[in-house]
């Protein structure tokens, strides 16, 4: 059943000011609390955007309060998490204790996750998930080393009931865990359709990205790109950047270039990123017509420059909600296109860019070309989608009310 209420919301505490007292007396100065010790871990088996939001939370965590743990993957395409973190936590172990990899693999890396815990003492540990499933080993291990506080964000919900026994399991893990948090008001609703989602102990905080970050990229450095992916000067430059995967409609996006090609001469289509549909969808493209005009980059680890390129980004994705490709794209000034959208998304429809229809390609097409014919439109959705995401989704406010979610203090 979906939740009829709203879900908790967390709040910093303001320390009163102590009163000063004049006396003869030598002051006795009060020893600091300790820092909690607060574990990000993920099993992440690529680079995406629940990626960037954990190295961002590890990032910005106030570190007079907090000391920053971080467990990720040991494995080859998520290297570049596994290095970024190295910067933006304070310890990071590459442990991984994950069926995928294998029963034994998941057993030594059980032991390993175990006694890591039991070093580092820690106080805290915010699971981050993918989607609904697994973790569960992982979560045992935290309860055995004597983790106090467990909370849990699957960046993605089940969108259509899921099996008896699956969605048991998945119940049973979110009454084991002492909180849970949604990354947007779409995703708490649609959890709640599906799962065992407690109002009183579930917490939206909404994505974020580091504002600060995202300036204009230097004209040389767009003109380099420009030809060495071959754009003209004069092309209108629709693009994406995301995996490569089937629910990711990146195949509606394609399937809506030629219309736009139609209506806009100068169009171009730039698809940053990689994964397992890179080949089909390059025969797709082949197959409408449009390969001259689109450019495959593969994946980039730094895809600001490429944002930079862009007249409108395009998210296809049928089902998603509060994506930090997206945030980056709005904080880079691009007028955006999505497939997703509702109360408390970063996009309102018609003000800071344009919801078209999910897995309908004439719709994308249509809001594309909208915005590719009217110059002043296009400018009026950039200054927005920035002002938008300054506004409400940075994640320095992500930081400051996680953190006081971690402050608190609960006794199982």
């Amino acid at each position: 059943m979906q939740p009829k209420d709203k879900p908790s919301t967390v709040s910093e505490k303001k320390e009163e000011p102590q009163e000063m007292i004049a006396s003869s007396t030598p002051t006795v100065q009060a020893t600091p609390s300790p820092r909690k010790r607060v574990l990000l871990f993920t099993n992440s088996v690529a680079m995406g955007g629940m990626e960037e939001h954990v190295v961002l939370l590890a990032h910005q965590l106030d570190r007079t309060r907090f000391e920053v743990f971080a467990i990720c993957p040991d494995w080859s395409k998520t290297k570049d998490l596994t290095a970024r973190l190295h910067l933006a936590a304070d310890h990071v172990s590459e442990i991984s204790p994950d069926r995928r990899y294998g029963c034994w693999t998941q057993v030594s890396e059980g032991w390993r996750m175990f006694k890591q815990l039991r070093t580092w003492s820690i106080d805290v540990m915010h699971m981050h998930s993918t989607g609904y499933k697994g973790q569960l080993l992982a979560l045992i291990l935290a309860r055995l080393a004597g983790v106090q506080q467990i909370y849990l964000t699957e960046h993605l919900a089940p969108d259509e009931p899921l099996p008896l026994p699956m969605r048991l399991l998945r119940d049973l893990f979110s009454l084991q865990v002492d909180g849970i948090v949604c990354v947007s008001e779409k995703n708490y609703r649609a959890r709640g359709m599906h799962l065992y989602t407690p109002h009183e102990r579930t917490t939206v905080v909404v994505n974020g990205v580091d504002v600060d970050k995202f300036t204009p990229v230097p004209e040389e450095v767009l003109q380099d790109l420009r030809r060495e992916y071959d754009l003209p000067d004069q092309a209108q430059i629709i693009g994406t950047v995301v995996r490569f995967e089937p629910e990711k409609g990146l195949q509606d996006l394609l399937a809506a270039f030629p219309t736009i090609r139609e209506a806009c001469p100068d169009a171009y289509l730039l698809m940053v990123g990689d994964g397992s549909l890179r080949e089909a969808l390059e025969q797709q493209a082949r197959e409408l017509g449009v390969a001259d005009y689109v450019r495959f980059t593969g994946f980039q680890p730094n895809p600001q420059p490429f944002l930079g390129l862009m007249d409108v980004f395009v998210l296809p994705v049928p089902v998603g909600s509060m994506s930090i490709g997206l945030l980056e794209a709005m904080a880079m000034r691009r007028a955006v296109v999505i497939t997703f959208g509702g109360k408390g998304e970063a996009v309102i429809h018609g003000e800071s860019g344009f919801c078209a229809e999910p897995c309908n390609p004439a719709s994308i097409a249509h809001f594309v070309i909208q915005i590719l014919q009217n110059p002043a439109l296009q400018q009026q959705l950039s200054d927005a989608a920035r002002q938008r995401v300054e506004t409400s989704f940075s994640s320095q406010r992500v930081a400051e009310v996680l953190g006081a979610l971690y402050a608190q203090n609960k006794e199982r």
